[in-house]
């Protein structure tokens, strides 16, 4: 029997992890783009292509984190 955890999280929630698994993202990436960098300089050529290889995992990833992000109704904040 499969757990159903929409039922645990509003999307709110979902937005929230989504966000901040964004960002973890975006910092990763911008390691390896450093490492990456590091490499060139070195003629490390196996290098660069593991930085290059986690840099276009880690765009997938994003990818697909902003497409379930796009998904999800989200509340409005009050104004008053």
């Amino acid at each position: 029997m499969a757990i159903d955890y929409n039922n645990y999280l509003t999307d709110d929630q979902k937005a929230n992890i989504i966000t901040q698994r964004l960002q973890q993202f975006a910092g990763e990436a911008y390691q390896h783009e450093i490492n990456k960098k590091v490499a060139e300089d070195n003629n490390d050529n196996d290098l660069v292509k593991q930085s290059t290889d986690a840099i276009q995992a880690i765009n997938k990833a994003i990818a697909v984190h902003e497409s379930e992000l796009a998904t999800l109704t989200l509340t409005q904040p009050d104004t008053e």
